[in-house]
């Protein structure tokens, strides 16, 4: 087990950087929705923010591991104490990692401060893969923040942080893509998954749709916390925000900014 973790937190970056490559090349030749004429260059904005995030995680994302792996040293945490270190305490903590991502999704859109941070993912006017992981690196800091405090106490295991992440990373990939998924795919996996067009309702720049669906990976948590939405005709959401449509806001100098502006 030890060793399938370690390769499988080396390849991670890996996983993520070829995720980005596939779906962004075959988004590019079989698109769902049609792209503006500028979209080429956007994408290349939203690639030079990935790379920030990825700088921001190699410098301090290791951080996050510690209190984790301490909390599994001194059996610490609710999950270690209750169920210990097995196969079922390590799925059940990929879910609680995710149930701490939903929390913070949703407060990042209710508290305006966190609001101004995490609209720099929102601001995307049209959707593709390069959008995924185009985060602020404040919301970055942010996430690994709450992840660092939250995941001890509930005692998740480096086994499920690993595990989760895998998961997670190519998947947000696979959500945002431009590409049509069969009907029967969007129709049962959204029922444990956040899959593209459950996830795209979210991306709405209609408040009600974009106040909804906050799932990451799951949208069980959508389901039992009583945040879906009616799910909207796809082909007709406008993406991204009112105030950020303009030629020019969507630079990576204008991204960074855009938290400190009104």
């Amino acid at each position: 087990m030890q060793n399938l973790l370690e390769t499988l937190n080396n390849i991670a970056p890996l996983l993520i950087i070829g995720s980005l490559a596939i779906f962004m090349t075959v988004e590019k030749y079989l698109p769902y929705f049609e792209h503006g004429m500028g979209r080429g260059r956007q994408r290349w904005h939203n690639v030079g923010m990935i790379a920030i995030a990825f700088v921001v995680n190699a410098v301090v994302g290791g951080l996050i591991a510690l209190p984790v792996v301490w909390s599994e040293a001194n059996n610490f945490g609710l999950l270690h104490r209750l169920l210990g270190q097995g196969p079922l305490a390590i799925i059940l903590g990929i879910f609680l990692i995710d149930l701490t991502n939903y929390a913070l999704h949703v407060t990042m859109h209710k508290v305006p401060a966190l609001w101004r941070i995490h609209r720099v993912h929102h601001a995307d006017t049209e959707m593709d893969a390069s959008s995924s992981l185009r985060l602020h690196p404040f919301e970055l800091l942010l996430q690994m923040g709450v992840q660092a405090l939250f995941l001890p106490l509930m005692g998740v295991s480096m086994a499920s942080f690993i595990f989760y992440f895998v998961l997670a990373l190519p998947w947000f990939v696979l959500n945002h893509s431009n590409m049509k998924f069969p009907a029967w795919f969007e129709r049962w996996g959204s029922l444990l998954m956040s899959t593209p067009d459950w996830h795209r309702v979210h991306h709405s720049s209609y408040q009600p749709e974009t106040d909804s669906h906050y799932g990451c990976v799951f949208s069980v948590w959508d389901r039992l916390f009583g945040t879906t939405s009616k799910l909207a005709v796809v082909e007709r959401i406008q993406f991204g925000l009112n105030n950020f449509r303009e030629p020019g806001e969507q630079t990576v100098w204008k991204l960074l900014k855009m938290p400190f502006r009104k």
